[in-house]
C-alpha cells in the first residue's frame, strides 16, 4: 500500500503512543527501539522510516503532546484578548495538556533522568525557553499598550510559569493532597489573579 500522506501521519502517531509507553514504563535511557516496536506491534527497523533516532523520536513528543502544540495552533485573535482572558485561556489549555495521565506518566519518568542526561536536560530547556518566549513577547506587547504596568517582562514570566510548575508538580508527582482539592480552574483563577494584582495599570 502506498505511503499516503494520512497513511504516513497514522503510523507516526502510532510510534509516538508507543514510544509514550515505552518511555514511560523504562525511562528514555533504558527503552530501546526494539521495546518501542513492541508496543507499536511493529519491526524496530520500520521506526527508522519516520524517525532518524530515539531523540528525534522523544522530541516529536515533545513537539506534538506538550504546551507545543497549543503555542503553533493558537489563532492571531488571541493575541487582542485582554490580558486576564487570555492567561485564563492558556493556562487552563496547558493544564488540560499536562494533567493528562499519559503526559504525567511521561513526566514520572522524565523528571529523574534530567539530573544525569545532559542532553534531555538541554532538550527540555529548549522547550521552556520557547514558551518563555512566546509569554514575554505577549507581556512585552501588553505593557507597550498600556494594558499592563510596565515591569520587567522575562520576570514575571518565569512567576507565571513557576506557579503552574509548582501546581502540576505538587499535583501529579508528590499528589500532595493541599494541592489536589482545587480544580484546574480555581488554581488557573488563583495564579491569573496573583500575577495580574502586580501588573494592572496603577491610577
Amino acid at each position: 500500500m502506498a505511503r499516503t500522506p494520512k497513511v504516513v501521519e497514522d503510523r507516526r502517531e502510532q510510534i509516538i503512543d508507543a514510544a509514550m509507553r515505552a518511555f514511560s514504563q523504562k525511562g528514555y535511557t533504558r527503552a530501546t527501539n526494539k521495546d518501542i516496536a513492541h508496543e507499536a506491534g511493529i519491526t524496530p527497523g520500520l521506526i527508522y522510516h519516520y524517525f532518524e533516532n530515539k531523540e528525534a523520536l522523544f522530541k516529536a513528543i515533545i513537539e506534538g503532546r506538550s504546551p507545543l502544540k497549543l503555542l503553533s495552533s493558537l489563532p492571531p485573535e488571541v493575541w487582542v484578548m485582554p490580558p486576564d482572558t487570555f492567561l485564563h485561556f492558556m493556562i487552563l489549555q496547558v493544564l488540560g495538556i499536562v494533567e493528562e495521565e499519559s503526559f504525567v506518566q511521561l513526566l514520572r519518568v522524565v523528571l529523574p533522568e534530567l539530573i544525569y542526561n545532559p542532553k534531555m536536560a538541554v532538550l527540555i530547556t529548549g522547550v521552556f525557553q520557547r514558551i518563555f518566549g512566546f509569554l514575554i513577547s505577549y507581556f512585552e506587547a501588553k505593557m507597550e499598550s498600556g494594558e499592563l504596568r510596565h515591569t520587567d517582562p522575562v520576570l514575571t514570566t518565569q512567576v507565571l510559569i513557576g506557579g503552574v510548575m509548582a501546581f502540576v508538580l505538587r499535583r501529579q508527582i508528590i499528589r500532595d493532597p493541599i494541592a489536589l482539592q482545587y480544580t484546574q480552574e480555581q488554581i488557573v483563577d488563583a495564579i491569573v489573579d496573583t500575577v495580574l494584582n502586580g501588573l494592572v495599570p496603577r491610577a
